[in-house]
């Protein structure tokens, strides 16, 4: 299946089909406009600017217009994870203190000082940093623990089944991409060569997304089966940040080169990375810069510049074009089409400094 989505996607690259369109979640006015995640019911979540310069957390229920998440007293808040019954977890700022937060239909719930919450689960297991990385399981808070001779660590995505990935710190400060089993045993993840790895997302498969230094001083992002790291390269050198998988195994994220003044956002699938700006309709003013969440149908959530103004974009699948609808056999007339954008994927992959480390949460 993954072979024939990759026909398909390649096809209508050459044909000039659109596959997604595009929504614009719109922005507060600020100078930024970030959709991070998407439940599998399209309610989108997420962080904006407002013109007074604070970043307020936002939900938007169905793709439509951006809603805030309100916490008393916070200056700044950022939603980062939603599971399938609509709970929000993030992270809100009083007095400059870090307080993990979760936003349901009932009301507001501050988790403490010093905590930040990162991710949910359908389970409503929640997972963060407060130091180490933890679980919050029906009241009662799991240390996950850290790296030998490390001493901090911090958990970014959890399955349904209770695996948690993330990443911590070694003795000599380089940073490892970390996985922890559902009973809390740690699996530290390699690199793909070069110093440094980290974990920042998990399907309910197990399959595990990240980004790690290769030998030439760039990040690349990865995708790790039983702990196995595998390049997926980048759009056009450079490097590139994977931040987003569905249970299909298609990612989003993206990838940024010294010849770029922009990144650009990327979905991987069939073994290839493909520029979602190549499958949004021409002239449609939009620039997709980086992609962050994907849900099983194939809705994507991100941010971008739209005429020139940044604001959070949602990328929806048309039925029978690509995705979780698409017809999973291209037509006849198409698939030359496909063999010879096949034939070009596998001649450019023969043929063959920008680094980023995210923040310490």
């Amino acid at each position: 299946m993954k072979i024939l989505g990759l026909l398909i996607s390649l096809t209508a690259l050459l044909s000039g089909d659109t596959i997604y369109s595009v929504t614009n979640l719109g922005s507060w006015g600020g100078s930024s406009s970030m959709g991070y995640q998407i439940n599998d019911s399209g309610s989108v979540i997420g962080w904006a600017e407002t013109v007074a310069g604070v970043q307020q957390a936002f939900q938007s229920p169905g793709g439509g217009p951006i809603q805030p998440l309100s916490f008393p007293s916070a200056s700044d808040s950022y939603a980062y994870g939603i599971n399938g019954s609509g709970a929000i977890v993030g992270t809100s700022y009083v007095n400059g203190q870090p307080h993990g937060t979760v936003w349901t239909g009932s009301g507001v719930t501050d988790l403490g000082a010093g905590i930040y919450a990162m991710g949910i689960n359908n389970a409503g297991v929640i997972i963060g940093s407060n130091g180490h990385a933890f679980k919050l399981q029906n009241g009662a808070y799991q240390d996950l623990g850290a790296l030998p001779g490390g001493d901090w660590s911090s958990a970014y995505g959890i399955n349904d089944a209770g695996t948690v990935v993330g990443y911590g710190d070694l003795a000599s400060g380089l940073f490892r991409g970390i996985v922890w089993d559902p009973s809390g045993s740690l699996i530290e993840l390699g690199t793909l060569g070069g110093a440094n790895s980290y974990a920042t997302g998990v399907n309910d498969s197990g399959e595990v997304i990240g980004h790690s230094g290769v030998s030439s001083g760039y990040d690349h992002a990865f995708l790790a089966i039983a702990g196995v790291l595998t390049d997926l390269g980048t759009l056009s050198g450079g490097c590139s940040f994977a931040y987003g998988i569905n249970d299909s195994g298609s990612i989003v994220g993206y990838s940024w080169s010294d010849t770029e003044d922009n990144p650009r956002a990327f979905l991987y699938t069939g073994g290839a990375m493909l520029d979602l700006n190549s499958l949004i309709p021409a002239g449609s003013g939009w620039q997709l810069l980086a992609a962050y969440g994907i849900n099983g149908a194939g809705d994507i959530v991100g941010t971008g510049l739209f005429n020139g103004q940044p604001s959070a974009f949602l990328l929806d699948p048309p039925a029978g074009s690509f995705g979780a609808d698409a017809d999973p056999v291209p037509e006849p007339d198409s698939l030359a089409a496909a063999a010879v954008a096949l034939i070009v994927l596998a001649l450019v992959a023969r043929a063959g400094h920008r680094t980023s480390t995210p923040p310490r949460r």
